[in-house]
């Protein structure tokens, strides 16, 4: 008998959403990992410092290293101690609801179960419009304007 033969072999692959939404959600929850754990590490009253693998010149040879790199929380203290919120897709935050787009915490021991609660709705899928409607903003803001001809001269 061979070692396959012992094996319970499927059909099945494995399934990614490679929509569009789909993507967009696998960004932000790995956007809302990172601020979990920068989260988590501000509770505990340490220093969080995002760091990514990168191609640097050492003694005229090039070698990948962890370098740190610029980390922006979502959220931040009022004049009143009150900690809020936003949930950002890029670098813009999303609207959550029409014209309101931050969400009150209250103290910072609130922070990570809202954040986990987030993260929650974008798996079950409830931020996708909001997501949807960034892209669009986005998509608007970067198309140029159409060209018009004027007494024979193109206008930009």
């Amino acid at each position: 008998m061979s070692i396959l033969d012992s094996l319970t072999l499927t059909s099945t692959a494995k399934r990614i959403d490679t929509s569009p939404v789909g993507t967009a959600r696998r960004k932000l929850l790995d956007a809302l990992a990172l601020q979990i754990e920068a989260a988590t590490a501000t509770i505990k009253g340490e220093a969080f410092i995002r760091r990514v693998g990168r191609w640097v010149e050492v003694n005229g040879t090039k070698e990948r290293r962890d370098v740190p790199v610029r980390f922006r929380p979502w959220w931040w203290k009022d004049e009143a101690g009150t900690i809020h919120l936003h949930i950002h897709y890029g670098n813009r935050p999303l609207e959550l609801k029409p014209g309101k787009a931050a969400i009150t915490v209250g103290a910072m021991d609130n922070l990570l179960p809202t954040l986990e609660q987030i993260k929650r709705a974008v798996a079950a899928g409830e931020l996708d419009k909001a997501m949807t409607e960034a892209v669009v903003r986005r998509q608007r803001v970067l198309q140029k304007p159409a060209t018009t001809v004027k007494a024979g001269k193109t206008a930009h």
